[in-house]
């Protein structure tokens, strides 16, 4: 649900304001309103923005190097500690720049061996100059050996090296590509390529001291400055008046932590003004959800906090959500593992990281509950091998003509249908709270023709009293259509709303078959991954050679990598569709608006 706000405006004496906005920043609840927008010109801020930048940056660097930290030394200073990592960093990519280009000229150099350029110089100097070229092999015997005063050097992967005499001034035109090497000798380039590999590990090994010793320093530095940042940023949204005498902030409080405020208030010297959120307001979303809906709210807000005036939708979608996590991944096995992967990094994580594995254990949990209901572990049908109450089940699909499969696609069917007119139900709570119960009869009026329809065609099915059916048929006429094409819009005209209503029975019509058909691909990703790793594992078994080692080593090869990359991708679609399906059939369905902001509080980091 979305908690209800207050706004809060305060009036503050200039002299007393920084300790006024040093005390809510160490209550850490208001949310303070903007007043500025666009490029921030205050130089300090953006150098605070600069630093902050750069120390995200270090800290994910070094914590990359995967070394446990240990606590810094009393006094150690983060943003010297910055520098440092910045300066062992320009100066690593300064020597990798170098040693890339040593290496060019040991690749260039390493053919014609070891030579001294002092002889070539006096030989040139006697009137004779050496020229470097190379060529097939093959050209050079043939062609190139007896017609040139030359001399072959060496030959590698069917390259010929040689060496052509000429005197000065003279410049043949020989069929080879002349080869222009670094005035430099091979031992020299091999001993520089040592020496700045040596550096290069040397500030490997400082980058790992500072791993080890500056990770909380440079964190702690970083929150600092985010402190002070979030201070300046609410200056600048202070309001002046009466010759910058008085200062004026306007925020919003959460109306469940309102009393934090009011009591810290009754102490200040601050005046201040609380009234309840206008229509034209910019209102923050703070939402407030059971523990099962709040491990899905990371899912919603990749799409967009719902605005103030509607329903939160994480309650409602989250159920569904986990379900189809489960239908598209469908493995027990693969379910398993996550599950497992999920509750081992739980106990290991930080708190903040703790809801994130939270989710990803139950989503395990709902891969291991449709992977029974499929029948399929690591990529073996449960019911082909006939195990146990499998065996049971696969003979009476049997006699009815049809496979699990069958009855799995029946059942997305039926998941999407169920989510498309709960959202319809949702739709209409959410115009009777944002509008008025008049907006929302053409809705009702759907709902009644939806529903209708099926109840009335059950009643023919099971072969009810012709009376029973003519009650519920017209009833859904008069009511559904009604509600459907004449009171769809109360600002309109009831014939303009009949015309309306015919454009909207097409969009209906539709819009809700290709909805419904989209949850079909709950049931193809699924088969799809139980396919892939019964292909993985017959290809394990085919390649095995006979002995019994090789076809472990060989069979555990297989059966790693292709279940591995299997589970990943499975378990990406797997993400990826059910957010789909949630963002644009269930919202579209709910008349979710959303455009709403986070709720984030003045507070210290």
């Amino acid at each position: 649900m979305i908690v209800p706000m207050k706004k809060y405006s305060f009036l503050v004496y200039h002299k007393e304001y920084t300790s006024f906005l040093k005390d809510l920043q160490e209550l850490g609840v208001v949310h303070v309103i903007e007043k500025k927008s666009g490029e921030i010109e205050d130089e300090g801020i953006k150098e605070k923005y600069i630093k902050i930048q750069q120390l995200n940056s270090a800290i994910s660097l070094l914590q990359k190097r995967g070394i446990e930290p240990a606590p810094p030394a009393p006094g150690t200073d983060g943003l010297l500690l910055l520098d440092e990592v910045r300066r062992l960093l320009a100066d690593k990519e300064q020597y990798q720049q170098q040693l890339a280009a040593a290496r060019k000229e040991l690749s260039v150099l390493d053919p014609w061996g070891e030579f001294s350029w002092e002889t070539i110089e006096k030989l040139k100097k006697a009137g004779l100059q050496i020229r470097f070229f190379t060529c097939p092999a093959k050209k050079y015997e043939e062609e190139l050996k007896n017609r040139y005063n030359s001399e072959a050097i060496n030959e590698l992967r069917g390259v010929s090296y040689f060496i052509v005499f000429e005197q000065n001034g003279e410049k043949s035109e020989i069929d080879a590509e002349e080869v222009h090497l670094p005035g430099k000798k091979l031992n020299q380039v091999k001993e520089h390529i040592d020496e700045i590999e040596a550096i290069l590990e040397k500030t490997e090994k400082l980058f790992d001291k500072l791993a080890r010793s500056g990770i909380d320093a440079l964190i702690a530095a970083k929150n600092k400055l985010t402190g002070e940042l979030s201070f300046d940023k609410v200056v600048l949204d202070t309001q002046k008046e009466a010759d910058n005498k008085l200062m004026i902030l306007e925020g919003w409080v959460p109306a469940d932590i309102e009393t934090t405020v009011i009591e810290y208030l009754k102490t200040s010297t601050a005046y201040y003004d609380a009234t309840s959120p206008s229509a034209k307001d910019i209102i923050p979303i703070k939402l407030k959800n059971n523990k099962f809906a709040k491990l899905f709210e990371v899912i919603g807000d990749l799409y967009s906090r719902p605005s103030y005036k509607e329903l939160d939708l994480t309650p409602f979608f989250a159920p569904f959500y986990w379900l189809f996590f489960g239908f598209c991944l469908g493995d027990a096995g693969y379910g398993l593992l996550i599950l497992s992967a999920g509750l081992f990094f739980l106990i290991k994580s930080k708190k903040e990281s703790k809801n994130l594995f939270k989710l990803v254990s139950l989503l395990g949990l709902s891969t291991i509950i449709f992977g029974i209901i499929g029948g399929t572990f690591f990529g073996i049908s449960l019911y082909e091998i006939k195990l146990g109450f499998y065996g049971v089940l696969a003979e009476k699909f049997d006699a009815q003509n049809k496979t699990i499969n069958d009855h799995l696609f029946t059942l997305a069917l039926i998941l999407g249908a169920i989510q498309i007119i709960f959202g319809m139900f949702i739709k209409v709570a959410n115009q009777i709270k944002m509008y008025n119960w008049k907006y929302a009869l053409g809705t009702i009026g759907w709902i009644i023709i939806i529903l209708g329809s099926a109840v009335t065609y059950y009643l023919t099915i099971i072969e009810a009293s012709h009376l029973v059916i003519s009650v519920v048929k017209w009833s859904v006429i008069l009511l559904g259509l009604s509600g459907a094409f004449l009171f769809n819009n109360p600002e309109r005209k009831i014939l303009i709303n009949f015309g309306s209503g015919f454009w909207d029975a097409y969009n209906m019509a539709t819009g809700i078959m290709g909805d419904l058909l989209s949850y079909i691909r709950l049931f193809a990703l699924g088969i799809s991954s139980a396919i892939l790793g019964y292909v993985f594992n017959s290809l394990a078994m085919e390649f095995a050679p006979d002995n019994l080692i090789g076809k472990v080593l060989v069979m555990g090869v297989i059966l790693l990598f292709g279940h591995g990359i299997n589970l990943f991708m499975a378990a990406l679609g797997s993400f990826v569709h059910p957010v789909r399906l949630t963002f644009v059939e269930f919202y579209k369905n709910s008349g979710f608006m959303g455009g709403g902001i986070k709720y984030s509080p003045f507070k210290k980091e």
